[in-house]
């Protein structure tokens, strides 16, 4: 396996006594990959990722290749670049058909060009094509692009490399030609597969201004060399190397992340347009009043019950429906919609009331719930919520938990913007090779927030995070101004004031004029009922001079990104226009690049102009690797076919029942992936030819397995779930009434034991702290039992679970009302509550 789909050497399993399907197995071409090396600069909320792909070409021929590369859906995609033999290429942006037929032209009369452009469907994928690569001849692709970082949720500055590309779901209504992209593509393809090793380095630097506290990783193990001052560091992988079978990623922790950081880039005296001005970078996190936050809130909890979530994505999820549904404030609406293949709602006829009632019937649901939905139809169910209003006098709100893996990202986000002005939606992407352009552009299009998660112990507290976000009030009237000298000439880029929450991070763009001064920048606005004003003066702004104009170009892809969800005609011209003048690739836009040096290419047999219009697409998935063992099969010439990475399916080719096995449907049937979605682990392959090659493969298969074998053991085992997630052994036994339960290492034992109303029993306090119920229910004075043991449990948290406190926070926040409904005082029994669990 290996990012971006890179190319290695071709092999497959030795087919020649047998066939798939009654079709020959098809002809293997070598091309080796020597080495991959990434090397990462961040500086500050910013990151600039370079990457040179080597490989060579050990056959005869010249050989024309394609393959894909998954990309962060905001990464700013500026700069393709491709040595051959010691000669350098460099690609021009061009309008995307334009670069297409330079790209076409020059590899059908002999000369070497490459082609990199944005998905039609998916702005996190990219397609790159490289032609008549000469036999005997090595290559280097060097790909750069910027990417924006963000304050997350726990604190960290999280920069993470996209390696995965998993398969992804067709809905029924995408057809075929939809999501493929073979206009550019000039002869006819053979699959080759990486077998052999090659090198695979990653550094990183960071630096930028911020003190760094540490730096660490979900997967990776990391060797940080930490300058002397703390302002930089160099970071590599350990001697162990990495292994691409997941996304590479980075957790910065600067020492005080929620400083206002403010950078103004010079601009380029001899550019045009955008890169001409300065561009100042604001990194701040507005306050909001208190008193934001409302109950009078209608949330769907929208959770992906497809195959690809088995396993520990369907546990947490469930663990974090559960934290969910006890944190919700009374007096507001709720609905759970789950789905899969198709979709269904815990109350069919609308949002119900948060009552006890209400709850004790989602706890059912939730004691049910497993990854045994089939695939990922997630339109429908989104336009099932907005076929019904929302609630009089609510604000609605949904929160997405998906993998992300879909092919019809734009008609989602199509349809959340056209209700973003009833309806704010909020999403988190699970695992690795979730879409960020599904998870970030839902959350942009809804004018809500996003997180991908890539660690399932952290999902708990993302999420709720982002119910926090939800249920503060939305920001009305926001106003960016600025104080600058001389007055004028100042741009907000995208033009339209971003959507606030309040502590969240927040980067702002603002184009300047080389000469203009900026004394201050004010954002203000209304929460609810109250002002909010938040002032930042002109004396933090850092100068910077960067060659590379990196936040120039993060600003041109913030500006794209809203255009393509705006996806407004009379933008099309603006947007190709600035894509022109920063290099940045949208989807109007192409890179090409042709080496005019070289002798053109004799004419090679295979590379002839495709006589098979029709066929199937296939691309390199480095989210797909078995190591030992793959089967090839070939398709008729005019098959109608899709893809999902490097692997695709026929039309005909669909689970016939939600079992372990696939079988084979009429053409007629609905399109639809494999069986559950399983997430495979497939030999990373090059583009293939129209006449339609797939691999498909197992981890630990003899050479001798059988197709069908292959197929079943791809398909994922039913997970099995428990009312309480991810808790082990130790959820069963609370079931199942036996073996006592560390609630000290179990927040989500203490969770299920709080009751509608926000509090605990005093039985349940003697569970939770293990005290005897004589010392607690005679250790002072209250009102309300209730509310003596509700401050004891509040205090256990306040001990047990300090680093969690962001899960936790809004049940507390009911415990808390509870008692003051009670009538008790909160601050005196929260004294004698801490106190007797110091003393015992």
């Amino acid at each position: 396996m290996a990012p971006w789909g890179l190319i290695g050497r071709a092999q497959v399993a030795d087919v020649s006594e047998q066939t798939v399907f009654g079709f020959e197995p098809p002809k293997v071409h070598v091309v080796t990959l020597k080495a991959v090396d990434i090397n990462v600069t961040v500086r500050g909320f910013a990151a600039r990722v370079d990457a040179s792909l080597t490989y060579h070409n050990a056959t005869d021929n010249a050989l024309e290749l394609e393959f894909r590369m998954p990309v962060d859906e905001g990464a700013a995609v500026y700069k393709f670049e491709a040595v051959i033999d010691g000669r350098k290429i460099s690609a021009q942006c061009l309008e995307k058909k334009k670069a297409e037929k330079i790209y076409k032209d020059a590899v059908q009369s002999g000369h070497t060009a490459f082609l990199a452009r944005e998905d039609v469907l998916t702005a996190d994928t990219f397609h790159l094509a490289l032609g008549n690569l000469p036999g005997g001849s090595q290559a280097e692709l060097h790909l750069s692009m910027m990417m924006e970082l963000k304050v997350k949720t726990d604190g960290a500055v999280s920069f993470t490399l996209p390696t995965v590309l998993n398969p992804r779901y067709c809905p029924r209504d995408i057809s075929p030609s939809q999501h493929t992209e073979s206009v550019a593509r000039t002869g006819n393809f053979e699959t080759v597969i990486v077998s052999e090793a090659y090198t695979f380095g990653i550094n990183a630097k960071v630096q930028g201004g911020h003190v760094i506290a540490r730096i660490t990783s979900h997967h990776e193990s990391l060797n940080v060399e930490l300058s002397d001052d703390s302002m930089s560091a160099e970071v590599t992988q350990d001697s162990g190397g990495f292994k691409p079978d997941h996304d590479w990623s980075m957790l910065i922790y600067y020492a005080n992340p929620y400083k206002t950081h403010i950078i103004r880039e010079s601009g380029d005296r001899a550019g045009t347009g955008l890169m001409k001005d300065d561009l100042v970078m604001v990194n701040l996190h507005p306050e909001f009043p208190e008193e934001s936050y409302s109950h009078r809130n209608e949330i769907l909890f929208v959770v992906d019950r497809s195959g690809s979530m088995q396993g520990d994505s369907i546990q947490s999820a469930c663990a974090t429906l559960l934290l969910f549904l006890k944190s919700l404030p009374t007096g507001c609406y709720f609905n759970v919609i789950s789905f899969g293949s198709t979709h269904s709602l815990l109350f069919p006829g609308g949002s119900q009331e948060y009552t006890e009632e209400t709850l004790k019937k989602a706890l059912e649901l939730h004691s049910t719930i497993e990854a045994d939905m089939g695939g990922t139809e997630i339109l429908q169910p989104i336009k099932q919520i907005y076929s019904t209003p929302p609630k009089p006098g609510y604000a609605r709100q949904i929160i997405l938990l998906t993998d992300g893996q879909v092919f019809n990202v734009d008609q989602v986000k199509e349809l959340v913007r056209c209700h973003a002005h009833e309806t704010r939606v909020f999403a988190v992407g699970i695992g690795d090779g979730a879409s960020t352009a599904l998870v970030y552009g839902l959350a942009r299009a809804g004018h809500g927030r996003a997180e991908m998660v890539y660690q399932q112990d952290k999902l708990q507290l993302k999420v709720m995070g982002l119910v926090r976000s939800m249920l503060q009030e939305s920001a009305q009237d926001v106003k960016i101004s600025f104080d600058v000298d001389p007055p004028g000439g100042i741009k907000l880029i995208p033009k339209n004031p971003p959507i606030i929450f309040g502590g969240q991070h927040l980067i702002m763009y603002v184009r300047v004029p080389t000469s203009t001064e900026v004394k201050s920048i004010t954002v203000s606005g209304v929460v609810g009922n109250a002002e909010f004003k938040n002032c930042y003066s002109g004396s933090d702004i850092v100068t910077i001079h960067d060659e590379e104009k990196t936040l120039h170009r993060l600003a041109a892809r913030a500006q794209i990104n809203e255009w393509q969800i705006d996806n407004e005609e009379d933008v099309v011209e603006d947007m190709i226009t600035l894509s022109l003048a920063t290099g940045v690739v949208c989807r109007r836009t192409a890179l090409v690049g042709v080496d005019q040096d070289m002798k053109p290419v004799g004419h090679n047999p295979e590379m002839h102009p495709s006589q098979s219009p029709g066929g199937w697409l296939f691309g390199c998935s480095s989210g797909l690797h078995i190591p030992s063992y793959s089967i090839a099969m070939s398709a008729p010439p005019r098959s109608a076919g899709f893809s999902f990475g490097s692997m695709s399916l026929p039309l005909s080719a669909q689970p016939r029942s939600r079992g372990s096995s696939f079988g084979l449907l009429p053409k007629s049937e609905s399109l639809a992936f494999l069986q559950n979605e399983a997430r495979m682990y497939l030999p990373m392959c090059c583009q293939a030819s129209p006449r339609g090659l797939a691999s498909f493969g197992s981890k630990r298969h003899e050479p001798s397995a059988s197709f069908g074998n292959c197929l079943q053991e791809a398909s994922c085992a039913s997970a099995e779930m428990d009312v309480y997630g991810d808790m082990g052994e130790e959820a069963e036994s609370i079931s199942e009434g036996h073996s006592p339960v560390d609630y000290g290492k179990n927040l989500m034992a203490v969770v299920s034991l709080q009751k509608f109303d926000g509090s605990w029993i005093l039985e349940d306090a003697v569970k939770i702290t293990s005290l005897p119920h004589s010392l607690l229910a005679g250790a002072t004075m209250y009102k309300n039992e209730t509310s003596w043991a509700t401050s004891l449990v509040l205090a256990f948290l306040e001990t047990k679970y300090s680093a969690e406190k962001d899960e936790w926070a809004l049940l507390a926040n009911k415990a808390r009302m509870f008692i003051a409904r009670c009538g008790d005082n909160l601050e005196a029994l929260m004294v004698a509550a801490r106190k007797v669990l110091a003393e015992n």
